[in-house]
This record gives C-alpha cells, sequence and structure tokens, in this order.
C-alpha cells in the first residue's frame, strides 16, 4: 500500500508538471450552410471548417508553481512514510529473528534441565523402591520433572509463536499456494 501510494504521489507530479506544456486542440465541423432555405440542401451548400487552438497559460498567479510543489510535498511525504514502513518491517524481522536466537538458547538450557530432572527422578525412584529415602522427596523430585517439561512447553509455545511473527513481519500468507489460486 505504501509503494502504490508513493507511485500515486509520482504520477501527481508529472500531472503537476505537465500543466507548464501548451495544450492543443483540434476541431473539425461539417454540416450545410445556405442564405436561402430552399438552397440549403444543395450540393454547393455544403460546408466544412478544420481548426487547431492551441493555449499557452502565461499568467497564472502562481497556480501551476503551487501545485507542482505540492504534489512534490506529497511526493515527499509518500516517500518518507514508504521509507518507515520499509524500516519497520525491517525491524519486525530482525526482532522476530532475534527471539527465536533466544528461545533456541532457552531450548537448549531448558532440555539439559529437563533431562537432569528426569535423571532425578529415575534416581528417587530407585532409591524409594530400596528405601532409602521418603514418599516426600521422590514426590518432590516427580513434581521438579513435570515443572521443567511445563517450562519446556512453554518455551516452545514461544518458539512457535516468534515463528508465526516473522512469518507475518516478512509478509507471509497464511494459506496454501494451491488455495491462493483456486478461484472462489
Amino acid at each position: 500500500a505504501a509503494q502504490a501510494s508513493l507511485l500515486a504521489a509520482q504520477a501527481r507530479v508529472g500531472v503537476a508538471q505537465a500543466a507548464w506544456f501548451p495544450s492543443v486542440s483540434l476541431t473539425g465541423a461539417a454540416g450545410y450552410a445556405s442564405p436561402d432555405i430552399g438552397d440549403l440542401f444543395k450540393w454547393s451548400a455544403r460546408a466544412w471548417g478544420i481548426g487547431a487552438l492551441m493555449s499557452v497559460p502565461l499568467f497564472d498567479g502562481g497556480r501551476r508553481e503551487a501545485g507542482v510543489q505540492g504534489a512534490q510535498a506529497q511526493l515527499d511525504a509518500a516517500a518518507a512514510s514508504y521509507r518507515g514502513q520499509v524500516l519497520n518491517a525491517l525491524r519486525e524481522v530482525e526482532d522476530q529473528l532475534s527471539a527465536l536466537r533466544l528461545l533456541q538458547d532457552q531450548s537448549l538450557a531448558q532440555g539439559r534441565a529437563m533431562s537432569a530432572a528426569q535423571r532425578a527422578s529415575a534416581i528417587s525412584e530407585t532409591r524409594y523402591r530400596n528405601g532409602l529415602v521418603s514418599q516426600l522427596e521422590l514426590l518432590d523430585a516427580r513434581r521438579n520433572e513435570l515443572f521443567n517439561r511445563r517450562q519446556a512447553q512453554r518455551v516452545e509455545a514461544a518458539q512457535q509463536q516468534a515463528t508465526v511473527r516473522l512469518v507475518r513481519a516478512i509478509g507471509g500468507g497464511w494459506g496454501t499456494a494451491g488455495a491462493a489460486a483456486a478461484p472462489g
């Protein structure tokens, strides 16, 4: 949309600059003319004419120059808006790529924590079966394991959300290519 606005503003500048050029009009007429109504439809009463009109605007009180300057100002505003939207899009893409990098690091750390919690839970269960620890210690180890699994799922959900935001930031669509091409 910003690009279309920029192109329209460029076209308006061209139209405003074209106002400086002279305009040429060609006209033509054909028919019958006679001083006497009886002779109106005779072959000799035929009349035709071709004319050309050229108009060169000389004095307009600065209207054309103001029109060009106004169109140029609109072009500058559209160009600034376009650059702003491009920079915003690049910022959004970079933000999501950075978020994905950070979430990848968190995912690796959470994976290590989850593996350690699973090992601790397995060790606590073995020790509980052998009568070396109480049921409270076993339940605490399982609670830690579940907590780490939940955290890993949260990180994974955040990664998926960041991926969706990245796709949106780079202008991706949500449908499949076949669905976009299907008439409907």
